[in-house]
């Protein structure tokens, strides 16, 4: 107001959902949100001169990296990926997203065997009508037609090496990893995480390391008991993403020109 009072609509009130912009807006700190307070809840914002150069640097730099050095991530590495994570917007608050850091790598080996058995099933599942029609309705549309044309073709190429223990092309042999998951009742949840897991392969590009969104492992860890309680997936939790994380075993020298399928200007 002209008067410098805050004052707030009394008919929206009960439409706020806390999203405390007002608060982080406030120069004066005079705005407060039940449950949130300036101490506890802020931080002042660092000095920030925009920079295209940088950015445009960081994201064209970084590749898909799926090939890793034998060698352990720090912990202190993993903590500023997850505190990059913890910066990820969400459409609507609160925050829903949860993760599971997995930085022992042994488990990351025990787990591949269920992967590996779970995939030989849907393999030969596709091959029946009535089993193809229950995946389908299970899985839905998209994730029907990624089995049918992509992963099933993909995986029944890679099941005798993977048996065979002569390669690891589901997790990559990689030394960390990181699970994202929430619960089932909350509100736009997949499109959060789906932020988040960006947040994720980009700041682990800026910390030095590489890493990658694997879409094979979440729907297995997700559906799999065995696995779930091998990476302490809550019950009521929805698994909906995968990054792999290590220190990248090759330097790429050159990036790939890509182009969106299409661009409309109005």
């Amino acid at each position: 107001m002209e008067s410098g009072a805050v004052t707030i609509i009394q008919e929206r009130a009960p439409l706020c959902f806390k999203c405390v912009q007002c608060m982080a807006i406030c120069p004066e700190q005079a705005v407060f949100v039940s449950g949130y307070t300036y101490d506890d809840d802020f931080f002042d914002l660092p000095k920030y001169s925009p920079n295209p150069a940088a950015f445009f640097d960081l994201i064209m730099s970084r590749r898909a990296i799926r090939n890793f050095q034998e060698r352990p991530v720090p912990r202190e590495l993993l903590e500023k990926i997850v505190t990059a994570i913890a910066m990820a917007p969400p459409g609507l608050p609160p925050i829903k997203t949860e993760i599971t850091v997995v930085q022992n790598t042994s488990l990351i080996r025990e787990a591949l065997p269920y992967l590996i058995d779970d995939y030989t099933f849907i393999c030969k599942a596709m091959q029946n009508p009535i089993l193809r029609r229950f995946i389908k309705k299970r899985s839905g549309r998209e994730m029907f037609r990624a089995l049918d044309h992509h992963v099933v073709p993909m995986m029944k190429q890679r099941l005798p090496g993977l048996r065979a223990g002569t390669e690891d092309t589901i997790m990559r042999k990689a030394p960390a990893m990181i699970l994202f998951h929430a619960n089932r009742d909350s509100v736009l949840y997949r499109e959060d995480i789906h932020i988040a897991v960006t947040y994720a392969f980009l700041a682990s590009h800026a910390v030095g390391l590489g890493g990658t969104a694997m879409t094979i492992v979440y729907p297995i860890v997700e559906n799999n008991k065995k696995l779930r309680t091998l990476f302490s997936i809550p019950e009521n939790n929805e698994v909906v993403g995968t990054v792999i994380i290590g220190y990248p075993k090759y330097r790429y020298r050159r990036g790939i020109r890509r182009t969106l399928k299409n661009i409309t200007w109005l």
